[in-house]
């Protein structure tokens, strides 16, 4: 397996990499919207980011609806990776799928860092409500929930047709995310929530019974994407994911 395909990496600083975050994005997202903290990192830190089909350069292939297949090819992928020490964070479904990386991948990477999620097993997960909608109405109805899908493409059918299908499919793979998916992990675990997004507060604090180290868990401002669009909380975020390679 060619790794860069599911887990391609920032363009380089030149430096040679020490250290490694690797970042699993929200649902429809591809590296776009992460390749930027590429600036925030010092220069030994490589940037990875999942790419799943259906996106991107990958537009062409069928986007999965299974986590199970999903977490095959991303473990597959991270482990034919050269090893160095790896943080790894996840937001929305990115959060479900670093947690079950590293359920998948004991021993090899050092922290996990998760953020817009409750904790595997801490709901019903359905989202056949959405997934029945038009295109338009589905992009209104994720962006007044999670603001998820860029304002530039909402009124534009040509590019919602395009990027409409993987946030299906990613949908689709949140639900079919097991409640329990192994674990728990023995690494230290993080957990961000905007005091605004619209999640369980028990379920956030679930986290905690999915590690057997230590959690900490971060109240920060704003609502689901604030992680994207607040630089203070992107600060936050990056520090603590640097925190773990330290």
């Amino acid at each position: 397996m060619n790794p860069d395909v599911w887990l391609p990496a920032a363009p380089s600083t030149g430096t040679p990499a020490q250290r490694r975050l690797l970042i699993l994005p929200h649902a429809g997202s591809g590296t776009g919207a992460w390749f930027p903290w590429r600036s925030r990192l010092p220069d030994d830190v490589e940037l990875r980011v999942a790419r799943l089909p259906g996106r991107e350069s990958r537009l062409g292939e069928k986007p999965l609806t299974s986590a199970a297949e999903a977490l095959t090819e991303l473990t597959h992928a991270y482990r034919a990776l050269p090893p160095m020490p790896t943080v790894v964070f996840g937001h929305s479904l990115g959060a479900l799928l670093a947690y079950g990386l590293c359920v998948g991948c004991p021993g090899t990477i050092r922290a996990l860092v998760v953020s817009g999620e409750v904790a595997p097993g801490s709901c019903d997960r359905s989202h056949a409500d959405l997934l029945g909608l038009s295109d338009r109405e589905l992009a209104l109805e994720a962006n007044r929930r999670w603001g998820a899908v860029p304002a530039e493409i909402l009124d534009a059918p040509e590019f919602l047709s395009l990027f409409l299908p993987a946030l299906r499919g990613d949908l689709a793979l949140v639900d079919s995310f097991p409640e329990r998916p192994g674990g728990p992990i023995g690494i230290p675990l993080s957990v961000f929530a905007g005091v605004e997004d619209d999640l369980d507060a028990g379920g956030v604090h679930r986290w905690e019974l999915h590690t057997e180290a230590r959690t900490q868990l971060f109240r920060h401002p704003g609502a689901h994407m604030a992680v994207l669009e607040d630089p203070a909380v992107t600060e936050q975020v990056v520090s603590t994911c640097l925190g773990g390679l330290s």
